[in-house]
């Protein structure tokens, strides 16, 4: 059973969030974390687009900097340093990524609202060729929107490379599951996500009789069974 109310805590309002959307990857653009209710194991985060209220399972904080490869028009945070990150990219060659001076001003926010409502590329290409197709050529259109589902699946591979170098077991997927780091593999222990302890076998029998083989951290106690921590590649790992 997910614990939303202690995950909730690794929140904090202005942290700045992307969602992680099975099928989909990570969003292309970043919220804004405007509340935390422990209370009730929710997050409200404000989007380019709108608000709403999310399971703290499916968020991920980011560097803020990281903004500087989205879509301007989705670039709505502020963060330390914001205005210079602004001032390079005004003064870098244009439309390098993004065809932002080609395409409607409101042409990335609807495309993010389409994408957060789980919509496919080729529908949410579609719906955008409705919208604008008369004002907008039919290859930018496309191009923009293929451009920013790569874009969405390519960062959460670059999410997965970058915790594959930490020092401790981390979350990686929907169903709670953990990626280990080569090194834990190699000891056949992993480290706690929470405080880098090195973890403990512990077995847990259930009324039934069955027994689930569990890794503990003797510092804070924290759970997670054996079958959920995969190798840095996503592979079973025998422990």
């Amino acid at each position: 059973m997910i614990n939303y109310w202690e995950l909730v805590k690794d929140f904090s309002v202005g942290d700045i969030v992307q969602q992680l959307l099975p099928g989909q990857g990570v969003t292309p653009y970043y919220g804004r974390v405007l509340a935390v209710m422990p209370g009730i194991g929710f997050v409200d985060v404000q989007w380019p687009f709108g608000s709403s209220r999310e399971s703290p399972e499916d968020l991920i904080r980011c560097v803020p900097e990281m903004t500087a490869f989205l879509p301007p028009t989705l670039d709505f945070s502020y963060y330390p340093g914001m205005d210079a990150v602004r001032k390079a990219r005004t003064n870098a060659p244009k439309n390098l990524l993004w065809r932002t001076t080609q395409v409607p001003p409101g042409f990335h926010r609807d495309l993010a609202r389409m994408f957060h409502a789980k919509m496919g590329d080729v529908l949410a290409y579609d719906t955008l060729w409705r919208m604008y197709g008369s004002t907008t050529d039919d290859a930018i259109l496309r191009d923009e929107v293929q451009k920013f589902y790569r874009f969405a699946s390519r960062s959460l591979d670059l999410l997965l490379e970058q915790h594959a170098r930490k020092t401790a077991t981390y979350w990686a997927a929907q169903n709670r599951q953990h990626r280990a780091t080569r090194a834990e593999v190699t000891a056949r222990l992993p480290n706690c996500p929470k405080c880098g302890t090195q973890m403990r076998r512990t077995t847990y029998k259930m009324a039934e009789g069955r027994k689930i083989h569990l890794f503990a951290c003797p510092q804070d106690m924290y759970l997670i069974r054996q079958a959920d921590i995969l190798g840095p590649d996503g592979s079973p790992v025998e422990w």
